[in-house]
């Protein structure tokens, strides 16, 4: 167990420069989740991850996701060095630089905890952009296992 014994909540607020991202999209009806469509999603990412071309970390994939009342998107990506040669049936996007509550949780609800984490600093959710979580390749995909990002509306001073 040893160097496994961190804190379980760990919050953050942390800037992330552009990212870059190629990856496969899967949109749900928010009310009627459909986890098989996302299981078939993830194994057709995982099955052809190696067509994308410079990926940045091999060892992780991110999934970047919005949301509204209705429809649910979520995509199975990697960060790449660049939009270029997106395989059929793929997406290529890029992220603008950005502050985000960084959240990790073995143990209880990540987007609860940032919820909370805004509200006593009297920040906001920004829902224009991209929520991301980021996954280890091989490890169980749940929101536990993952390093969760969600972006801050930016006041102007």
């Amino acid at each position: 167990m040893g160097e496994m014994m961190m804190k379980t909540n760990q919050i953050e607020i942390v800037t992330l420069e552009t990212k870059y991202f190629i990856g496969v999209p899967v949109t749900n009806v928010f009310q009627r989740f459909d986890s098989e469509r996302m299981i078939e999603t993830n194994q057709l990412f995982l099955a052809r991850r190696n067509e994308i071309k410079g990926t940045i970390n091999e060892q992780e994939y991110v999934c970047p996701h919005f949301a509204n009342d209705i429809l649910f998107t979520y995509i199975y990506c990697v960060e790449v060095t660049e939009i270029k040669d997106i395989p059929n049936g793929m997406i290529g996007f890029h992220v603008p630089s950005q502050r985000y509550v960084k959240v990790r949780s073995a143990d209880q609800d990540p987007y609860a905890l940032s919820k909370e984490y805004l509200k006593e600093n009297g920040l906001e959710n920004n829902t224009r952009s991209l929520a991301l979580e980021v996954f280890r390749f091989g490890e169980e995909q749940h929101f536990n296992n993952a390093d969760i990002y969600i972006p801050i509306v930016e006041r102007n001073l």
